[in-house]
């Protein structure tokens, strides 16, 4: 019974420390250093532990920021899939949600988006996040429009997730519209491709 509650204490703290490292890169980014010139020292100082500690959980700074983009994509998830599914969920509601992850995840959008320019592993990830999101903008836009041949299923599918992607991701870098006027256009656009 003491070594199962050793386990799970161990398991405890192993992720604590995992979420510590995250925070503190996270908070160096929200201070506006770009993850380019984020080094690991200064996250390990951040998080308060040593460089060894930070290769215990992580191979490089890639590794962290895969790591936030594996939680942006589960929270992104969690907020697109059911209308993507068709629960009976309003379009305008999931969109909202989705703009809401992507302002909670800011700064790992921001660092990621830098990195896919000049990582190719950064960039595969980025690409395959986006593609998870097209076989359920496909299933509605056949659903809406049954008769568009499947090489403008695919292309309609494609435009929609990236100027999603986009246009929020700018949005949450560099507010210049009103928010509700971008949830609005883009419930449009939406609604009038699928």
């Amino acid at each position: 019974m003491a070594t199962l509650s050793r386990r799970a204490r161990t398991a405890e703290t192993r992720k604590a420390t995992e979420a510590e490292l995250l925070r503190a890169a996270v908070s160096l980014l929200e201070e506006g250093t770009a993850y380019a010139d984020i080094s690991i020292e200064q996250i390990v100082r951040r998080a308060g532990f040593t460089r060894p500690t930070f290769y215990t959980y992580f191979n490089d700074k890639r590794a962290l920021v895969l790591k936030l983009g594996a939680a942006l994509e589960a929270d992104l998830s969690d907020a697109a899939e059911p209308w993507l599914s068709f629960a009976d969920v309003p379009l305008r509601d999931t969109l909202t949600g989705v703009l809401a992850v992507f302002t909670r995840h800011r700064v790992s959008v921001g660092a990621i988006t830098e990195a896919a320019t000049y990582d190719p592993e950064v960039a595969a990830f980025w690409q395959a996040f986006h593609d998870r999101f097209r076989p359920g903008a496909e299933r509605r836009i056949v659903a809406g429009d049954p008769d568009l041949p499947a090489a403008g299923v695919a292309a309609r599918a494609y435009a929609l997730v990236y100027m999603t992607e986009r246009a929020f991701t700018e949005h949450v870098a560099r507010p210049t519209l009103d928010e509700q006027a971008l949830i609005d256009q883009v419930t449009w656009l939406w609604q009038a491709a699928t």
